[in-house]
């Protein structure tokens, strides 16, 4: 039997379903949070490694200061303390036989920081310098054009050399948009410069959770039955019961149907297919839903006896692997983990397409491989651990097909909203685009506009 009073219904509890809930209750209304695994924050999660005891993430993510959408909401749950900022942007890069270079913007305030930094790179030359920032000025002024463009067709069209290609675009590219720059969306890249590098320097800051991300989201959990609004875990939608084109109610896996006055989707496109209507699946404007492609992120913790990476992270380049993170400098650690695990390593391949068939130790040792090259003195560290993670879907294929099907956040179905880091954010997915995705879903449900 359905509930008696109709529910603000909100489906899976990854970022953008927290800040929908969010948005929601700082508007009055009371919630109902469900999703289908035993915890929440989708990809977004850590968990105890079963061999060192160590909290690792799902993969390693980096925040950034313009990410005002995922800030809004950690401030909201109370844990915005637990993360690391830099003060200004520094990245340094490392090529595959140790050579090192360093993009340091905190030289000089603002935009000027930045020009100077691309200036002072010591693996480019001159040339590719002048480009590079001559593009950027124009990216500022809005002088550029990257419709329907891919990112290498667009760093073509305007010029960029080959090694500040590979040096430096492609870092962010990866990063970012998780695809390469042959197939990456060039729209989205000039949106992830806007805000991200012309933001000033709080918002090109990046930041890295000190604790497991799991620990960032799980408040929610308590501020929003304190709120007077229900969490339910465990708990899958198996189908939304319309009437008059209108979710009237749904129905989990429990089997209970509960009634519903507004329902906000945050999962993803094939899920979303199939707890819809017959009829709505292969409607013009679902059936696209069918359209979407994944990319997959693979991440590797390390756990050495000695220490060898001075810094908390670098861009890898000419590798497979692509960032490196020192997480016995990064993130919090007991002190029996850092005398046992005196350096633990996290690395990240996004677009690893490659690597996704090939054996847990057959990563490991590519990536040893590459790490002893790099850095000479880790030869002398044995590797105690490790811990492979395989995203096969972790991202949507950010392409520019897909960036044109991309759904708004409004349906055909008077009731039903989106969200989700695949929906029309224009922006990557990343985490800003998936929080920014649940307060814009939010705000379509309530038909307000509020500002966060």
């Amino acid at each position: 039997m359905p509930t008696n009073e109709p529910k603000w219904i909100i489906i899976g509890a990854g970022i953008a379903g927290i800040s929908a809930a969010v948005g929601c209750v700082l508007a009055g209304k009371k919630v109902i949070l469900i999703e289908q695994s035993g915890y929440i924050g989708g990809r977004a999660r850590s968990f105890t490694d079963t061999t060192t005891g160590e909290i690792i993430d799902n993969g390693q993510h980096v925040l950034m200061g313009c990410y005002t959408s995922l800030l809004f909401t950690l401030k909201t749950l109370g844990t915005e303390h637990l993360l690391k900022r830099q003060s200004a942007l520094s990245v340094q890069f490392i090529d595959a036989d140790g050579e090192r270079d360093i993009l340091d913007t905190s030289l000089l305030p603002g935009k000027a920081g930045l020009i100077l930094g691309i200036l002072k790179l010591k693996n480019v030359s001159l040339h590719s310098k002048i480009r590079a920032l001559e593009l950027a000025f124009r990216i500022q002024l809005g002088n550029v054009t990257a419709s329907n463009k891919t990112t290498l067709e667009f760093l073509n069209y305007y010029s960029q050399t080959p090694e500040m290609i590979e040096r430096f675009w492609t870092p962010i590219i990866l990063a970012t948009l998780n695809a390469s720059p042959a197939n990456a969306s060039a729209t989205l890249l000039l949106e992830v410069m806007r805000r991200a590098f012309f933001g000033g320097r709080l918002a090109s800051q990046l930041i890295i959770s000190s604790v497991g991300l799991s620990e960032l989201f799980e408040p929610i959990i308590k501020w929003l039955r304190d709120q007077g609004s229900e969490v339910l875990l465990n708990t899958r939608i198996e189908k939304l019961n319309c009437e008059n084109n209108t979710v009237v109610s749904v129905t989990t896996s429990k089997g209970l149907e509960i009634q519903s006055d507004k329902v906000i989707s945050t999962i993803p496109p094939i899920p979303l297919l199939r707890i819809l209507p017959q009829e709505k699946q292969t409607s013009n404007e679902f059936a696209v839903l069918k359209k979407f492609q994944f990319s997959p992120i693979v991440s590797v913790y390390l756990w050495f006896d000695h220490k060898f990476f001075d810094a908390d992270f670098a861009a890898m380049l000419g590798t497979k692997t692509q960032w490196i993170f020192n997480r016995r400098r990064l993130t919090v650690s007991t002190q029996e983990s850092i005398s046992r695990y005196p350096e633990h390593l996290s690395l990240t391949v996004s677009s690893g397409n490659d690597l996704v068939e090939i054996t847990p130790d057959d990563i490991v040792k590519l990536c040893l491989q590459e790490i002893h090259k790099a850095f000479p003195n880790s030869i002398h560290s044995n590797l105690l651990a490790s811990k492979v993670i395989k995203e096969k879907s972790a991202t949507f294929l950010a392409t520019t097909e897909i960036e044109r099907i991309r759904p708004l956040h409004n349906t055909s179905i008077s009731n039903l909203f989106l969200a989700g880091d695949w929906t029309a954010t224009g922006l990557p997915a990343t985490l800003e685009g998936a929080s920014q995705s649940g307060y814009s879903a939010a705000k379509s449900a309530l038909s307000i506009n509020y500002s966060h």
